[in-house]
């Protein structure tokens, strides 16, 4: 994949989380919302907030993540696993067919220095960058952009079906914990859901969990699959995961 080609894929792939994001705040408007005058029980208004404060926090996760990937302020390491569409010609190309194979991307991050392997089927490349190189520093930030942007995705539909599974520790971080499966929606927010997915991508459905500091509200780790299809008939599944631990 050239640079120009990385650029304008990711900017969409940013463009779409943003887009998923505010579409499905929309939907969702009317079942996460809920009436707390003084006929409305208590037990309502507590469950409303807590929906919308979960909602927040998968919505501004994704890009504490990414600006701590960007613009580290302490050592750390970044693993990310995952099976994508490998194919750089699909779907722009109408005639081409999803390929799912390994992206992979480990990272060294401080203040001063970035250092990342990554694997995108058989090609494998690697960066190390120090601050004061701005074109370096550059390019190495964009090669962790991908895996970000693909989760912002993922947690941009599960926001609206996430259930607290309480608290636990990741790298010695204190985090919150979260299980989500759009699978399960009913009612108004599967009809947020499916508009969404009619609207902006061929995600059928996804389901994981993740991870998030307590602290910084950073996605620190995650574990998600996806199921897709469209409507050439193609049909493919994704996984992906990663996990932050600190230095």
């Amino acid at each position: 994949m050239t640079f120009r080609n990385m650029v304008a894929e990711n900017g969409l792939r940013w463009v779409a989380v943003l887009a998923g994001f505010t579409i499905l705040a929309a939907c969702s408007g009317s079942s996460g919302s809920s009436k707390t005058g003084s006929s409305a029980p208590a037990s309502s208004a507590r469950m409303a907030s807590t929906n919308n404060d979960t909602k927040k926090k998968f919505q501004d996760c994704t890009k504490l993540l990414m600006d701590s990937l960007q613009k580290p302020t302490a050592p750390y390491h970044f693993s990310y696993k995952a099976q994508e569409n490998i194919n750089p010609k699909f779907p722009m190309d109408k005639t081409a067919k999803p390929e799912v194979g390994p992206v992979e991307l480990e990272g060294d991050f401080s203040p001063d220095e970035i250092s990342l392997t990554s694997v995108r089927g058989k090609e494998k490349t690697e960066h190390k960058a120090a601050k004061t190189d701005q074109l370096a520093w550059s390019m190495t930030a964009l090669d962790t952009s991908g895996p970000i942007l693909s989760t912002g995705m993922m947690l941009a539909f599960g926001q609206l079906v996430a259930q607290s599974s309480g608290s636990d520790s990741v790298g010695g971080v204190p985090a919150d914990k979260y299980d989500f499966d759009t699978s399960s929606a009913t009612g108004s927010t599967k009809a947020g859901l499916d508009i969404a997915k009619a609207m902006l991508t061929n995600i059928q459905s996804t389901k994981g969990t993740v991870w998030i500091e307590k602290s910084t509200g950073k996605l620190v780790k995650f574990n998600i699959d996806a199921d897709y299809a469209d409507k050439n008939s193609n049909s493919w599944k994704e996984h992906y995961e990663g996990v932050v631990t600190p230095k």
